[in-house]
């Protein structure tokens, strides 16, 4: 059958315990019958403490709320901001990109041969230079020739009075 009141298991420090002992020899009360009378004094202090912890508990709820809110409202206004910035960008970088796009559309440069047909007659036009070596191939008797010639190796000569290490 449970007990008329809720029972509670409580530590208390070793002075506390030794003091409360004395307490209830003194008086004749038991030591619970004396925390339970001093815990009964301080029932209007608790009924304060519980209700300041229930509006904290609240306000921190709808500070959450409201500052989730505000976060929001920021992010829309540095994403509004973000695009303005964009858009600003476009509106500056347009006249650049249509130049590039002018140059990437021209036409070939005129080859070489109506060059010739258009200089005036008796002058010379010389031929252009290649644009690269591709299409040149090596001998390979010739490159066998350089790599077997006779005649040893130059060796590097030794450096003077170079530091070497861990030699005293």
């Amino acid at each position: 059958m449970p007990a008329k009141n809720p029972r509670l298991t409580i530590t208390l420090q070793p002075v506390i315990a030794a003091q409360l002992r004395r307490l209830s020899e003194l008086t004749g009360n038991s030591q619970s019958a004396l925390i339970a009378e001093l815990l009964d004094g301080t029932s209007p202090v608790f009924d304060r403490v519980i209700r300041v912890l229930e509006a904290a508990q609240q306000a921190q709820n709808s500070i959450k709320g409201s500052l989730a809110h505000s976060l929001d409202d920021a992010q829309t206004k540095v994403e509004q901001q973000l695009g303005l910035v964009l858009d600003l960008f476009d509106d500056a970088t347009l006249p650049l990109l249509a130049d590039l796009e002018t140059v990437k559309r021209r036409s070939r440069r005129t080859p070489r041969r109506d060059l010739r047909e258009r200089v005036a007659p008796g002058r010379e036009v010389a031929e252009p230079t290649p644009m690269s070596n591709r299409g040149v191939r090596s001998d390979p008797s010739a490159t066998k020739a350089i790599a077997h010639r006779s005649g040893a190796a130059k060796t590097k000569p030794a450096k003077q009075g170079a530091k070497t290490r861990g030699v005293a």
